[in-house]
C-alpha cells in the first residue's frame, strides 16, 4: 500500500494544491448517479450531538449540509456511504450541528486485490480521514472545506464528495470504498457537487471565508509536536519534527484548537523561533482577529449545563457536588438556612468563612460579643453568545456577553456597635469552569471557556439589632457590542426582567446594612482560568439589598424605630480582550432600584408596595442643540413625539405615563452647526429625571463634536409601582 509523507506547507499553498475549488453551479445530475441503490442502509445516529455553542432552533435552518456515515470495515478498507437518513438533494442536516469532516487523499493507490466495486461502491483510490468536529455553517464553501482538510492533514487532502468512487474508470455515487480508519459512532460531512445540499449553498450562497497566508493552523501532527505551553499562553515548545516549524516565521500568526498541552487552544503571532536540539521553542505575543483572518464570520451561542463542566478547574464545592450536578442546568450554588454564610458571628458554627480570618476582612471588625450575619441562597443559569464580522481585516461587528438568570434570597441579622466593610469577593470555592468551545472561522479555531463565578459584598454600620430579607429572582442578557457601521464605538447589551419581593424587616436602634450576592459570567479567551491577563468579555450581575433603620423619640410614644429595604440589580460588563480591542474596557450597564417595604417598631406594615410616581420630571443641563423626548409604546414599539426642549429646562413627564404599567422615553440629541465658514456640528446634553421630588435616575452628560443627532437616553417608568429601570 502507498504511504505519503504530509509535508508543511503554507495556508496559500494548501489552496493551490486544491485547485482553488469553487462551489460550482449544479447541474442536473443523470438518473443514474441520484437513483439510490435499492439496499440502502438503514438510518443511524440520525439526531448528531449538536454544536455546544449552537442549541437547538425552535424550527430548523434552511441551511442545510449532507452527511454520510461508516458502513463497515475490514483490513484496513472501509465503506462510507449514504443511509436512508441521507438527503443529497436539500441536506439532511442543520447546518449548525457540528460533525466531522470526511477528507480524502486521492493519491491514486490502486484497489485491493479481490475488492468488488460496482457503481454504487466503487474505489476512491486513496485514503480516508475525519477532522475534529465543525459546524457545517463554518463551510462557507467548497474552497474552504478542502482547506480545512489540508490545514488537519497535510497537501493532497480535500473534502469527499458524493461520486468519488470509481468503478472501471467511471464515478459512480452514495457511496465508496478507500483505505483509511474512520469512527463508527457518528455522521459526517460529505459534499455533492451537482446538488444543492452543501452547507455552503442550500439555501443560496455564503460570504466566503478568506484566511491570509500568515495564518499558520496547527494541523493533527503539529498538535501531537505541541509538547508544553508557558502558564501565559506565550511560549510554544514543539518537537522539531512539527511541520508547521518547516515554514514559520517571526510575523506569522499560529492558533489551534485544544491539546493535551494546551487545553484552551493556541493564539499568538510569532516574535521569536529557538531551535533547541530535538525541539523547538516558538515565542508569540497577543495578536488581533484582524490579523488572523481577512474575511470572516461567526455566529454563535453556548448552552451551559453540568455536562459541560470541568470539574478538575472548578472551585472544591462545585467538585463535591458531581454527581449531584449531573443532567443540572440551574447550578444551585450554595444555600444556607442556619449555617450564616460569609458574615461574621464569632459564635455561630459555619462550613465557609468569607475572609478566612485576614486581619483586614470582616472578622477583625466584628466584636467577638457581637455578629452581623447572612443567611441566604443563590441560583444561577448561564448561557454565552459572541456574534463576529471581519471584512478585509476591518472588524465590522463584534457582540459577546452572557445571559444570567439568577434566584438570591438574602437574609441579614446585626447586633452590636460597629462599622464593617467594605467586603467584596468572589467566591472561587464555588467556581464553575466550563470545558472549553472550539468554533471556526473557515479553518482557523476560536476556542473560549465560559466560567460562572458567584460574587459577594457587603458593608455597613449598626447600633443596637437589624434584621430584614428580600427574596430576588431576575433574568438578564448583558455584554458589550461594536458595529463600525453606527459609529457608536463600544456600547452595551442590556436586556433585562425580574421581579423582587421582600418577606419582612425589623430594627431596634439605628442600622445601615448592604449586600449584593453576584454572578459574574465570563467568556475567556484561549487561557486558562486563573491566568493573569485572561482575555475575556464578562458581565457581572448583582442582585442587592440594602436597608436602612433610624431611631427617633415620639412624644407620648417612647422610641420607635423604622427599616426601609431596598432591592434591585446592578450589572456591570467588561471586555479585556486584546484579539478585539488593544485596551480594557467597563462600564456599568443597570442599576434598576426599588423600594420593597418600611416596617416600624420591629414589626411589618403596609406590606411591600412601593410609593407610586405623582410626578416625574425630566431635567436638562449642559445643552448644546435641542432635544426631542418620545413616548414608547411597550408593545407595538410605536414612538410619539411629546416634547422638545430648545436649551436648558425641565420637562413635565408625568401627563404622558401610563396610568398602570411601562412607559418606555427616549430622548435624543439633535446636533448643531457651530457658526463660522469652519463651523461643524455638535451636540450636548445632561439629563436627570426627578420622581416624587427625588432624583431617581442620573446618567453620565452626552456630548460629540463632528457627529449627526442620535438616541443619548432611553429608560423605563413604572408610574404605578414607583419604579425606574434603564
Amino acid at each position: 500500500m502507498k504511504h505519503l509523507t504530509l509535508a508543511a506547507v503554507t495556508l496559500t499553498a494548501l489552496l493551490s494544491a486544491c485547485s482553488t475549488q469553487t462551489a460550482p453551479t449544479p447541474t442536473k445530475a443523470t438518473a443514474g448517479t441520484m437513483t439510490a441503490p435499492k439496499d440502502l442502509a438503514p438510518a443511524q445516529y440520525r439526531a448528531p450531538v449538536r454544536n455546544a455553542m449552537m442549541p437547538a432552533p425552535a424550527s430548523p435552518s434552511a441551511w442545510r449540509g449532507m452527511t454520510w456515515r461508516l458502513l463497515d470495515e475490514q483490513n484496513g478498507v472501509v465503506r462510507v456511504g449514504a443511509d436512508a437518513a441521507t438527503d443529497p438533494y436539500a441536506g439532511d442536516t442543520d447546518a449548525d450541528t457540528e460533525l466531522p469532516l470526511l477528507c480524502l487523499n486521492p493519491d491514486g493507490r490502486p484497489a485491493p486485490a479481490g475488492l468488488a466495486v460496482d457503481f454504487y461502491n466503487g474505489w476512491a483510490g486513496g485514503e480516508v480521514r475525519v477532522t475534529p468536529p465543525i459546524t457545517g455553517r463554518a463551510l462557507t464553501s467548497l474552497n474552504v472545506a478542502n482547506q480545512v482538510c489540508a490545514t488537519e492533514f497535510g497537501a493532497g487532502w480535500r473534502m469527499a464528495e458524493f461520486h468519488d468512487g470509481q468503478a472501471d474508470g467511471q464515478p459512480g455515487g452514495w457511496r465508496f470504498y478507500a483505505n483509511g480508519t474512520v469512527p463508527a459512532t457518528t455522521r459526517f460531512w460529505v459534499a455533492i457537487n451537482d446538488q444543492n445540499a452543501n452547507p455552503w449553498n442550500s439555501d443560496g450562497a455564503k460570504q466566503d471565508t478568506v484566511v491570509p497566508a500568515t495564518t499558520r493552523v496547527l494541523g493533527e501532527q503539529d498538535r501531537a509536536g505541541l509538547l508544553s505551553v508557558s502558564p501565559d499562553g506565550r511560549v510554544l515548545e514543539f518537537s522539531s519534527s512539527s511541520p508547521v516549524l518547516a515554514t514559520l516565521q517571526p510575523g506569522h500568526t499560529v492558533a489551534s484548537r485544544p491539546t493535551p498541552a494546551a487545553p484552551n487552544g493556541v493564539l499568538g503571532k510569532v516574535t521569536g523561533i529557538v531551535p533547541s536540539g530535538a525541539t523547538t521553542f516558538v515565542y508569540t505575543t497577543d495578536v488581533a482577529l484582524e490579523e488572523i483572518i481577512q474575511d470572516g464570520d461567526i455566529e454563535a451561542s453556548a448552552d451551559l449545563s453540568s455536562s459541560n463542566i470541568d470539574y478538575a478547574r472548578s472551585g472544591a464545592m462545585i467538585q463535591a457536588q458531581q454527581r449531584n450536578l449531573q443532567a443540572q442546568k440551574t447550578f444551585k450554588l450554595f444555600s444556607f438556612n442556619k449555617t450564616p454564610f460569609c458574615l461574621y458571628n464569632h459564635d455561630g458554627g459555619r462550613t465557609l468563612n468569607c475572609d478566612d480570618g485576614d486581619a483586614n476582612g470582616l472578622r477583625s471588625q466584628v466584636p467577638s460579643t457581637n455578629y452581623v450575619t447572612l443567611d441566604g441562597l443563590l441560583n444561577a443559569e448561564a448561557n454565552a453568545f459572541i456574534n463576529l464580522k471581519i471584512r478585509w481585516f476591518s472588524l465590522k461587528y463584534f457582540d459577546a456577553g452572557v445571559q444570567l438568570s439568577e434566584q438570591a434570597r438574602m437574609v441579614i441579622d446585626g447586633k452590636g456597635s460597629y462599622n464593617w466593610g467594605p467586603i467584596k469577593k468572589d467566591l472561587t470555592q464555588w467556581q464553575v469552569v466550563f470545558n472549553p468551545i472550539t468554533f471556526n472561522i473557515g479553518p482557523v479555531p476560536v476556542v473560549i471557556t465560559p466560567m460562572l463565578v458567584p460574587t459577594f459584598g457587603t458593608d455597613g454600620q449598626l447600633n443596637a439589632t437589624l434584621h430584614y430579607e428580600v427574596t430576588q429572582s431576575f433574568n438578564a442578557k448583558y455584554g458589550v457590542k461594536y458595529d463600525k457601521d453606527s459609529g457608536n464605538g463600544w456600547e452595551t447589551i442590556n436586556e433585562r426582567g425580574g421581579t423582587p419581593l421582600s418577606q419582612n424587616g425589623s430594627a431596634n436602634g439605628s442600622a445601615q446594612a448592604n449586600v449584593y450576592l453576584g454572578a459574574k459570567g465570563i467568556l475567556a479567551f484561549y487561557r486558562a482560568p486563573g491566568t493573569d491577563g485572561l482575555a475575556q468579555v464578562y458581565a457581572h450581575v448583582k442582585a442587592f439589598a440594602e436597608g436602612k433603620a433610624t431611631a427617633s423619640a415620639v412624644i407620648g410614644q417612647g422610641a420607635q424605630a423604622q427599616v426601609c429595604v431596598d432591592g434591585g440589580v446592578r450589572a456591570d460588563v467588561g471586555i479585556k480582550l486584546p484579539l478585539i480591542r488593544r485596551d480594557p474596557w467597563e462600564t456599568q450597564v443597570a442599576e434598576w432600584k426599588r423600594q420593597l417595604g418600611c416596617w416600624k417598631a420591629g414589626q411589618p406594615t403596609g406590606g411591600n408596595s412601593s410609593t407610586p410616581y405623582s410626578n416625574v420630571t425630566l431635567n436638562f443641563t449642559d445643552m448644546y442643540g435641542s432635544a426631542e423626548i418620545y413616548r414608547i409604546d411597550p408593545y407595538s414599539g410605536a414612538e410619539t413625539l411629546i416634547g422638545t426642549m430648545g436649551g436648558n429646562g425641565s420637562f413635565d413627564a408625568t401627563p404622558h405615563l401610563n396610568a398602570a404599567g411601562d412607559t418606555v422615553i427616549k430622548i435624543s440629541s439633535i446636533a448643531k452647526r457651530s457658526s463660522g465658514v469652519f463651523g461643524s456640528y455638535r451636540r450636548s446634553i445632561d439629563l436627570a429625571v426627578s420622581g416624587n421630588g427625588q432624583s431617581i435616575y442620573d446618567p453620565t452628560p452626552k456630548s460629540c463634536t463632528g457627529c449627526h443627532s442620535s438616541e443619548v437616553y432611553r429608560f423605563t417608568v413604572n408610574k404605578a409601582d414607583g419604579t425606574i429601570s434603564w
